[in-house]
Formats: structure tokens, C-alpha cells, sequence
């Protein structure tokens, strides 16, 4: 019922093409930000699908296994992202109703789409470019091959181009029977409260995301790790 995009930005603060990743002063830490950006005709996709940490990135949807993204990420400082989400799935007995896709520090990426998988479903990968996206229950597969080139053309914070990517998909069919919730979740170097956002039951629920995004980074203005006046985990 879903459609996502998984991400991962150089260490540098910079994507490949050299576009700021991140407004918060993700700058030279020499750490990659990693980023979910998820839609969906269902309430509160935000806290089944999008995991993010300082190690990578992980979407798990269609007939959601929210083990396979939490149990995933916790593996990734000890096994790539591909060997992590593989090992799982082979201990589901329902591995053919899962999609889950993913990227980690190492430069890996992986995604898997099960037979069961309702609707068009399916994904992409782009390892070079540390990109994954997946959906199912879809109009077909523009609205996954939108979500990777809008996000890789799109400019400014790493948040406005997820958001961008997610306008995209939608445009391009998006979920068949519509939209319901959406969500980003971002882990950079320097973490901020706009990097965490979802929108859980609305008619448009993109467009009141990005609300909530701007609204979020005006009032965040001038906070930050490091004048401590507000600390993240």
C-alpha cells in the first residue's frame, strides 16, 4: 500500500553532484545523513515503515514486517544491508508478502519485492548512487522510477527533496487507491526536530508534510547540537 525512497548522502555533506545535503550544517563531519521518505493509502505510515540511523536506511511495507526494518537497522554495524534484510526474510514465513528495501555506510543497497506483493509492485535499485525505491499497490512503475530521478535532479535541503520526490510519485500515479499519511525520518551528523515528521490521517497528506516541514525548520531556526539548546539522541 506503500511507495518509498531510501537515501544516502556522502559524508562530506554533499550529494555526488555537489547540492547541499542538509540545512542543519551537515558539513565535513565525515559522516553520511541516511533518509526515508514514505506515502501511503493507510493512517500512520510513519511509524511502521521509515527506520533510519547513523548506519543506514530502511523501508518495510506491503503486508508490513516492521521487524525486518527495526531488526534490520539494528544489524547493520555488523552485517551490510543486503545480508541483514536477506537473513531476515529467511526467517519469515511470509517473506512473499513483504517488500523492503534499503542502503547502509558501507555503499550497499538492496530491495526485494515478494511474489505476493498486490497491485503493481516493484523496485529499483542504484547502488552507486546510494538510492533504493519500492512500491506496490500501485498505478505501475513511473511512480518508482519518479521518486529516484526527481530526488537526484531536485536541489536544495535533504528534506525539500524527499518531500519533491514524494510529489513526484504521487504525480505519477502514486498508490491507486490514494493517499493517506505520509512521513520523512532523517539521520545526519547534526540532527534537528524537521527531520522526524509525519502526517498521519489527512486528505493530502504530502502537501501537510511539507507544511509541517517548513513550519518545523522556521521554528528550529537558531537551535542546534552544538549551542545546546536542544540535544537529540
Amino acid at each position: 500500500m506503500t511507495f518509498s525512497i531510501c537515501v544516502r548522502e556522502d559524508g562530506d555533506g554533499k550529494s555526488g553532484d555537489g547540492r547541499e545535503a542538509d540545512g542543519s550544517g551537515n558539513r565535513g563531519g565525515g559522516e553520511p545523513t541516511f533518509a526515508v521518505a514514505v506515502a501511503t493509502d493507510a493512517p500512520a505510515v510513519g511509524a511502521l515503515a521509515p527506520c533510519v540511523s547513523h548506519e543506514g536506511a530502511i523501508s518495510t511495507q506491503s503486508f508490513v514486517n516492521v521487524r525486518l526494518g527495526r531488526r534490520g537497522i539494528a544489524l547493520l554495524p555488523d552485517l551490510a544491508v543486503d545480508d541483514a534484510l536477506s537473513g531476515l526474510l529467511e526467517q519469515d514465513d511470509h517473506a512473499e508478502l513483504r517488500q523492503v528495501h534499503g542502503v547502509d555506510f558501507r555503499g550497499n543497497a538492496f530491495a526485494f519485492t515478494g511474489e505476493g506483493c498486490d497491485g503493481w509492485a516493484g523496485h529499483r535499485v542504484e547502488e552507486a548512487d546510494g538510492i533504493t525505491a519500492a512500491g506496490n499497490m500501485l498505478v505501475g512503475s513511473d511512480t518508482v522510477d519518479a521518486l529516484v530521478e526527481t530526488y537526484r535532479e531536485s536541489e536544495g535541503p535533504i528534506g525539500r527533496r524527499l518531500l519533491d520526490a514524494l510529489d513526484a510519485g504521487r504525480d505519477a500515479g502514486g498508490d491507486g487507491r490514494g493517499h493517506t499519511s505520509a512521513a520523512i525520518a532523517i539521520k545526519a551528523p547534526k540532527t534537528t526536530a524537521y527531520h522526524d515528521l509525519r502526517v498521519d490521517e489527512h486528505e493530502t497528506p504530502i502537501a501537510e508534510l511539507r507544511r509541517v516541514y517548513e513550519a518545523a525548520r522556521e521554528a528550529s531556526d537558531g537551535f542546534s547540537e552544538d549551542s545546546k539548546e536542544r540535544i537529540f539522541d
